[in-house]
C-alpha cells in the first residue's frame, strides 16, 4: 500500500510540476483525481485496521487549515494549497519503507514535506543576490533613478528580482513588477506582490514611457519545489525538525 502511496503521489507531482513550469496552472482534476485515490486507500486502511481514523483525521484537519492560511495570507498559489490538501490524503503519515538519512520525520508527513519545499525555495535567494551583484560589477546601474529609496526596498528587491529588458517580460503569471511610475514619471522601487491585473497595466505604463529596462519578479513554480521536499523527505527526512533537535540535544 504505501508503495501505491508514494508511486501515485510522484505521478501526481511530476505531471503537476510540468504544468506547473511550462504555465504556472494546474488544472483542478489533477488533485481531484490523485486526492480521491487517496482517500480511497485511506478507507482502506482505516477499514482493515492499519491506520487510525482519528490520526487520519487530525493530519488532514491541520493540513488543510495550514494550507489555507498560508494562502490567505497570500504565500500559497491556488495550486499549490490543494496540492497540499491532496497531498495528506495519500500521504496522512510517513512512509515505513524508507529510512531517511537523518533520522527525523514530522508525524504530520505533509507538513515535513512543507518546510522541506519552503527550504529548498529560500535557498534560492542567495544565487538571486549573487546573479544580482555579478551584474553590478560588469556595470549594470541596477538602482539608477532610485537613489532617494530605502535601504530596505533595495535589499527586498536584489534578493527577490532581477533586472530586464522590458522587451524580454512575460508579464503575469511569469514576471510581475517591482516598480511602479508614478505622475512625472518618477519610479518607485514596490517589492510586494501585484494581483495580474495590476501587473499588466503596470507594465504597459513602463513600455509607455520608454524605460529599457525595469525589476521584476519572476514567479516561482512552487509545485517544483514541493515536488523536490516530497522525494527530500523521503530520501533525507525533515530538515527543519532535525535542524531543532540538533540545537535541543545540544544545549
Amino acid at each position: 500500500m504505501e508503495f501505491i502511496r508514494i508511486s501515485l503521489t510522484i505521478a501526481m507531482l511530476a505531471y503537476a510540476s510540468l504544468r506547473d513550469l511550462r504555465e504556472r496552472e494546474v488544472p483542478d482534476a489533477t488533485w481531484l483525481l490523485f486526492g480521491l485515490a487517496g482517500l480511497s486507500s485511506d478507507i482502506y486502511e482505516i477499514y482493515s485496521g492499519s491506520m487510525a481514523l482519528l490520526d487520519f483525521g487530525f493530519t488532514v484537519l491541520v493540513s488543510t487549515a495550514l494550507s489555507f492560511l498560508i494562502g490567505y495570507l497570500g504565500l500559497f498559489g491556488g495550486a499549490d494549497l490543494k496540492a497540499l490538501v491532496a497531498l495528506s490524503l495519500l500521504h496522512p503519515y510517513p512512509p515505513r519503507v524508507f529510512k531517511p538519512l537523518l533520522g527525523a520525520v514530522s508525524p504530520l508527513y505533509p507538513l515535513a514535506v512543507l518546510s522541506n519545499s519552503a527550504i529548498l525555495g529560500a535557498s534560492l535567494a542567495p544565487f538571486q543576490v549573487l546573479r544580482n551583484l555579478y551584474k553590478a560589477c560588469r556595470g549594470s546601474r541596477l538602482f539608477e533613478g532610485h537613489d532617494s529609496e530605502s535601504y530596505w526596498r533595495k535589499l527586498m528587491v536584489l534578493i527577490s528580482g532581477s533586472k530586464v529588458k522590458i522587451g524580454s517580460v512575460r508579464g503575469p503569471p511569469f514576471h510581475y513588477p517591482l516598480e511602479t511610475l508614478k505622475n512625472g514619471g518618477r519610479r518607485l522601487l514596490s517589492p510586494f506582490r501585484m494581483d495580474d491585473e495590476e501587473a499588466l497595466k503596470v507594465f504597459e505604463e513602463f513600455r509607455r514611457a520608454g524605460v529599457s529596462e525595469i525589476w521584476v519578479s519572476n514567479s516561482l513554480p512552487f509545485i517544483v519545489f514541493i515536488t523536490v521536499g516530497y522525494v527530500t523527505s523521503l530520501l533525507v527526512g525533515d530538515i527543519a525538525l532535525w535542524i531543532i533537535l540538533r540545537m535541543i540535544i545540544v544545549r
